[in-house]
């Protein structure tokens, strides 16, 4: 009875652990910078009740899933030292350095390669050390988050990385505790997946009625009504197709209201919510196309930089950072290509 109770507790807390993990990375957006490596590590983490559910529910006795349990909390600490460390994703060097302790004991114990267990369980328990040091030294920078800074989840974090650490040493000296640590282990990382979980979940549906209720917000502040939208948009076509006025590189949004008549937060209402766009890429967007037909009309020994200022640009770089951002190429590849 008790074991069977103790697979099903396993079972649904890993069920509901992956499915909030989806969600999370669904809406990994919605989170601090580097959530994803706090997400991974408790998928990793979910490993430990996963494997035991595997070995009761069928009687397994496996090598590998053995040691996949007792390896991952290396692969558990080195993830959330990423999520502790890093602001936003590091390269992916990064990464897989701190994905190599777990791959390398995981090969020696699986494939049984001799060496010396002693000085293998000290880089064991020395690695796991060191990223706790590291994971506390990180979250107490004046630039962590405040996820980063919770206390209570750098404590859940440090007490099961400690139990485990338990466990080990039951293991090695062949003590009675073996059997309550391992269980207590297994209970505890339920717990702290399903807790986890659940906060996640609950934060997830509060980001999407924030973000309904922003945009709802948005809505009831608009000022312009549908008629003089198409009307504004008329003055501002021929402001730009006729009159040129994105020639002008000292050209300011207060300037573009005062052409169309209207206040700054109507010309920005005009530009981003009625056209998608915003003021300096609706000018930008001019610019490279009168720059495309100057190029046409001039040979490959014209000045570029005299076609990015009279095209409406501060200086070449800016002109050739927009060009290839537009067009996918240079302008004087685009002009060897297109030139009349």
């Amino acid at each position: 009875m008790w074991l069977e109770l103790q697979q099903e507790f396993y079972l649904v807390s890993c069920l509901i652990a992956l499915f909030c993990v989806g969600m999370m990375l669904r809406y990994e957006q919605s989170f601090d910078k580097g959530m994803y490596f706090l997400t991974s590590a408790n998928l990793v983490l979910m490993l430990i009740p996963f494997t035991s559910y595997i070995q009761l529910k069928f009687n397994i006795h496996s090598v590998l899933i053995s040691q996949i349990a007792n390896n991952c909390m290396l692969l558990f600490c080195g993830l959330c030292f990423l999520f502790y460390r890093f602001d936003a994703k590091p390269k992916l060097a990064t990464v897989l350095l701190h994905c190599v302790p777990f791959s390398i004991f995981l090969i020696v114990k699986v494939v049984g390669i001799h060496t010396q267990a002693q000085l293998m369980h000290t880089i064991y328990f020395g690695l796991m050390f060191s990223y706790v040091t590291a994971m506390w030294q990180s979250r107490s920078t004046k630039s962590a988050t405040l996820l980063k800074q919770n206390k209570w989840l750098f404590t859940w974090v440090v007490f099961v990385v400690s139990l485990n650490g338990g466990v080990a040493v039951a293991y090695l000296s062949g003590s009675v505790w073996l059997y309550p640590l391992w269980l207590s282990l297994n209970i505890t990382v339920c717990l702290y997946l399903l807790t986890f979980s659940f906060a996640a979940a609950y934060r997830i549906q509060q980001t999407q009625y924030i973000q309904v209720q922003e945009v709802e917000s948005t809505k009831k502040q608009l000022q312009l009504s549908p008629s003089l939208v198409q009307s504004c948009r008329h003055d501002l076509k021929r402001l730009l197709e006729q009159e040129h006025i994105f020639l002008d590189n000292q050209l300011t949004l207060k300037q573009l209201a005062e052409l169309l008549g209207l206040s700054q937060h109507q010309t920005s209402e005009l530009l981003n919510e009625h056209m998608n766009k915003s003021f300096y890429a609706l000018l930008n967007e001019y610019r490279i196309s009168f720059a495309c037909q100057l190029l046409k009309q001039t040979t490959s020994r014209d000045n570029i930089t005299q076609i990015a200022l009279d095209s409406g640009f501060n200086n070449k770089s800016s002109f050739y950072i927009e060009f290839k951002k537009q067009l996918g190429t240079t302008p004087t590849k685009w002009r060897a290509q297109y030139a009349l």
